[in-house]
């Protein structure tokens, strides 16, 4: 007799708890990783997010890069023989079909193969997609992460300065007092060191967001299990996706009376733990979202300056306005692997602030990364055919809905051929 089929979002979650009990949770795992990161996609170089996320870190893998099996040929980097994926899925309101023309004869591209186009579905399907680690695949060098321009400390102070969010220092308590809207905390001396002050900081700050007039979540005891026990498992998610982002530390501390709570959740509601994940990346979110605020400040500010014919006081006679094909220019949005990458400020060290107009995500891109010589390849060719860049982007689609779906129809042109 065949074992009936779980959907995903049960199997994760009965894994989930088999961690919980046996102590090796991702919860229960201290991150206390300088070379850490959240994972990401080895070809476009955009993080996983929400469940997927979850899903991949919970694999303990210390490299975060993760590819397809097409993605990795690509890169030259072949999955390993025997090597066994791990499966994300998603909703996807899009889909790439294959183009033809009026006579119903193949479009085909530069490299021969047949073009594809993406489209909106009427209605979402569901999307599978087999990763794999980059400790899977071939003749890839070790990952190491590219230095920061901020400290993890820093770059927290400036996450805390601009949410605005008061914070009262003295005892011993830690916890957000949803009445008055204040977060409460020892004295950062009293922390053994300043990125665990920090670290405890944000997690308060991820409470601080359920406020209604922020992400507005229940923080009220609801039917059956408490609120609060629901509200611990988002904002501790939360404070892993940080702590991956941030290279802040991440214990448990106070709150490993949750665990065997969290496994009865998800025993009963093995879907929670998805809605969990992705309450959590809502939180990331809302919370990296403070430091994006200086970048815009001097993204603006830069704007002006240009406006008033001025780039860092020199006069617009100095300016130097001729094409460098090995660099890529500020403001610039290039199309790339169905999605479009807006160059949003260039930074020291030939590190580039870049945005996935799909998603809105931001993140750095080093000059060593395969994705800027892939966009670089990308934009010099519209240079050389005249093609202006696209400064418009259609509706949003995700970096990791894009990535399953040409996996898809990549792995269905070849199954016909």
């Amino acid at each position: 007799m065949s074992t009936p089929f779980k959907p995903l979002s049960e199997q994760i979650a009965g894994k989930m708890i088999a961690d919980l009990k046996a102590g090796t949770s991702i919860f229960q795992r201290p991150n206390n990783s300088m070379n850490s990161a959240l994972p990401f996609n080895i070809e476009s170089g955009h993080r996983y997010a929400g469940p997927s996320a979850l899903i991949l870190l919970m694999q303990k893998r210390d490299d975060p890069r993760w590819a397809t099996s097409n993605q990795a040929n690509r890169n030259h980097t072949a999955v390993v023989k025997g090597a066994t994926g791990t499966l994300i899925n998603f909703m996807s309101s899009y889909e790439f079909q294959k183009v033809v023309d009026e006579r119903g004869d193949p479009v085909l591209k530069e490299n021969g193969k047949q073009r594809t186009e993406r489209v909106k579905l009427e209605e979402p399907k569901q999307v599978d997609a087999w990763l794999f680690n980059g400790e899977q695949m071939r003749k890839l060098p070790k990952w190491e992460k590219e230095p920061m321009e901020l400290s993890p400390v820093e770059r927290a102070q400036v996450i805390v300065d601009n949410s605005k969010a008061v914070i009262e220092h003295g005892g011993d308590d830690m916890f957000y007092d949803t009445r008055s809207d204040v977060i409460v905390l020892p004295e950062k001396e009293q922390f053994k060191d300043p990125q665990q002050y920090y670290a405890e900081a944000l997690h308060q700050l991820a409470h601080w967001t359920a406020a209604p007039d922020r992400l507005n979540r229940p923080m009220e005891d609801d039917a059956g299990y408490s609120a609060v026990i629901r509200e611990e498992l988002r904002t501790n998610l939360a404070s892993v996706f940080l702590s991956k982002e941030l290279n802040l530390p991440y214990e448990l501390n106070d709150h490993v009376g949750y665990v065997n709570s969290w496994a009865e959740v998800l025993k009963d509601e093995p879907a929670e733990l998805f809605k969990a994940a992705s309450d959590a990346q809502k939180i990331v979110d809302h919370i990296l979202g403070f430091e994006q605020k200086i970048e815009e400040k001097q993204e603006v500010a830069a704007e002006k300056d240009m406006d008033a014919g001025m780039v860092k006081d020199a006069p617009v006679a100095d300016i130097d306005t001729s094409f460098d094909r090995t660099k890529l220019n500020k403001g610039e949005i290039i199309p790339h692997n169905g999605t479009e990458f807006k160059v949003v400020a260039e930074l020291k060290n030939k590190v580039y602030q870049m945005q996935d107009m799909g998603s809105e995500r931001k993140f750095k891109m080093s000059s060593k990364d395969a994705l800027f010589t892939e966009l670089l390849e990308a934009r010099n060719s519209s240079q050389e055919r005249g093609t202006a860049v696209d400064n418009t982007v259609d509706e949003k689609v995700s970096r990791e809905e894009i990535d399953a779906v040409e996996e898809y129809i990549s792995d269905s042109i070849q199954m016909e051929r």
